[in-house]
C-alpha cells in the first residue's frame, strides 16, 4: 500500500470511527444498561410488588426468551423498512418498556415488560453488525466491530455506579427509588429514537460526511473482494455451510463464559475477601470488565493489520479459559482477581475479532446475509441463559465457585479447536 492509500485509509477510518462507530457505541451502551439495570433494582422492586426469588428469575429470563424468538422477525423488518424506520420503532419500544417498568404492580406486568424489552432489542446486535458490514471494508472491519462492542463492558463498568446513584438520590417526583431509576433511564431512549432515525443511513453512498473521493475509495475496497457471479444463497444453502455452525458454536462457548463472568462477578469478588465495602467491591468487579474492553480494542487492531481472524479469536479464548482454570485452584485473594482480569482481556480479545470471521470464511458468498448474522447472534444469546444458569447450579451444588469456574474455563478452551482448526482452503 503506497503513502496515498495509507493516508486515505487513515482518513476514512477516522471518519468512520467518529461518525459511525461512536454513534453505534452510544446506542450499544444504552442498550446494555437497559438489560442489566433490573439487577440493581431487583431487591427493592421484589419487596414492593411481592416477587419471590423464583418470580424475579423468571422475569429476567423473559428478556432472553423474547430475544431469541424475535431476532428473525427483526431481520425481515430491517430488510423491508431500512435502517431508519426499523431503528426508530425498536428504540421506541425500548423506551416503552422502561416507562412500563417504572409503573409495574405485579409479577405478570414484570414478565410482560421484560418480554417487551427483549422483543424490542432482539434485532439490535445483528442489525448493527450488518450495518457495519455495509460500511467497513474487510481491512477495517475487526476494529470497527471492536469499537462498537467496547460499549458493552464499559456499560457494565459505568452502569452500576449510575444505577446506584439514581437509586440513592432524592428524586423530585417523589417516586420510589427503583421506579425513578427506570423512568430516568428510559428518557434518553426516547430521545435517541428520534435522533437515530434522523441520523443513520444504510450505506456510504448516502452519507453527507464522506467526500466523493472517500466514497470512491470505500467502493474500491469493497470491490477488492473476490466476486462470484451468482444469486444470494438461500437459507438451505447457508445452513449447509459447516462454517456457519462452527461460528455458532464458538459464539455460544465464548458468550457463555462472558455472561457468566459478568453476572456473577460481584458475588465472586465478595468471596475473595479483598473488598471491605460495597463501593470497593463494585470497583474491583469493574477490573475484569476493563480488561475485556482493552482486549476488544487491541486485538481487533492487530487482527486487521495482518488479516488473520481465526487464531486471533481462538487463542485469546483459550488464554481466558486457562487463566480462569488457574483461578479455580487458588486461595481467595488478589492473584485470583488478577487472573480474572486476564480472563476478561482474553474474552474481549476473542469477541473483538469474532464478527470478522463470517465474511473471512465467506459464509453466504460476497456479503454475509443478515439472517446468518442473526442465527449466530442467537447462539450467543443462548449463552446468556446457559452461563448464569449453569453457574448458579454449580455454585449451589458445590458450595463454592471453584467447580463453576473450572467448567466455564473448559468451554472457553474448547472454543479454540472449534474455530481455529480449519482446512487450509478456507483461510
Amino acid at each position: 500500500m503506497d503513502d496515498g492509500e495509507t493516508k486515505m485509509e487513515s482518513r476514512v477510518w477516522a471518519k468512520l470511527a467518529l461518525w459511525l462507530i461512536v454513534p453505534i457505541a452510544l446506542l450499544t451502551f444504552v442498550n446494555s444498561i437497559d438489560r442489566v439495570n433490573v439487577s440493581y433494582a431487583g431487591s427493592a422492586m421484589s419487596a414492593d410488588i411481592g416477587l419471590s426469588q423464583n418470580q424475579f428469575g423468571q422475569g429476567v429470563s423473559m428478556f432472553f426468551l423474547a430475544y431469541l424468538l424475535f431476532q428473525y422477525p427483526h431481520v425481515r423488518l430491517l430488510k423491508v423498512w431500512g435502517i431508519k424506520a426499523w431503528l426508530f420503532v425498536s428504540m421506541l419500544l425500548w423506551a416503552a418498556s422502561g416507562f412500563w417498568m417504572a409503573h409495574i404492580e405485579s409479577a405478570y406486568e414484570f414478565y410482560a415488560a421484560r418480554f417487551l424489552l427483549g422483543m424490542a432489542e432482539a434485532g439490535f446486535a445483528p442489525g448493527m453488525t450488518w450495518l457495519i458490514s455495509q460500511w467497513a471494508p474487510p481491512a477495517l472491519r475487526a476494529r470497527a466491530m471492536a469499537g462498537a462492542l467496547v460499549a458493552v463492558p464499559l456499560s457494565m463498568v459505568l452502569g452500576g455506579p449510575l444505577c446506584g446513584w439514581l437509586l440513592g438520590i432524592d428524586n423530585p417526583l417523589d417516586m420510589t427509588a427503583w421506579r425513578y431509576m427506570f423512568l430516568i433511564i428510559a428518557i434518553p431512549n426516547l430521545a435517541l429514537a428520534f435522533a437515530a432515525a434522523a441520523y443513520f443511513v444504510d450505506s456510504p453512498s448516502k452519507a453527507r460526511w464522506l467526500t466523493d473521493k472517500e466514497r470512491t475509495w470505500l467502493e474500491t475496497e469493497f470491490n477488492r473482494q473476490p466476486k462470484i457471479d451468482a444469486p444470494e444463497p438461500g437459507v438451505r444453502e447457508i445452513v449447509r455451510d459447516p462454517w456457519l455452525w462452527r461460528c455458532c458454536a464458538t459464539w455460544l462457548l465464548v458468550m457463555t463464559g462472558s455472561y457468566a463472568l459478568a453476572f456473577w462477578l460481584p458475588q465472586l469478588v465478595r468471596q475473595l475477601q479483598i473488598g471491605d465495602s460495597e463501593f470497593m467491591i463494585g470497583t474491583l468487579s469493574a477490573l475484569p470488565m476493563l480488561g475485556l474492553a482493552i482486549g476488544l480494542m487491541t486485538n481487533g487492531r492487530r487482527s486487521d493489520r495482518n488479516g488473520e481472524r481465526l487464531l486471533h479469536t481462538g487463542i485469546p479464548s483459550a488464554v481466558a479459559g486457562l487463566a480462569m482454570l488457574m483461578a479455580a485452584f487458588l486461595q481467595p485473594g488478589w492473584p485470583v482477581l488478577a487472573l480474572l482480569t486476564l480472563t476478561g482481556f482474553g474474552i474481549g480479545a476473542a469477541q473483538g475479532v469474532f464478527w470478522a470471521i463470517p465474511s473471512a470464511v465467506r459464509i453466504g458468498g460476497d456479503k454475509v446475509p443478515v439472517g446468518a448474522i442473526a442465527l449466530i447472534s442467537m447462539f450467543g444469546t443462548a449463552g446468556g441463559i446457559v452461563g448464569p444458569w449453569l453457574t448458579g447450579i454449580l455454585v449451589e451444588g458445590s458450595g463454592s465457585f471453584s467447580l463453576a469456574i473450572g467448567v466455564l474455563a473448559s468451554l472457553l478452551v474448547i472454543a479454540f479447536p472449534v474455530i481455529a482448526l480449519r482446512p487450509k482452503s478456507r483461510t
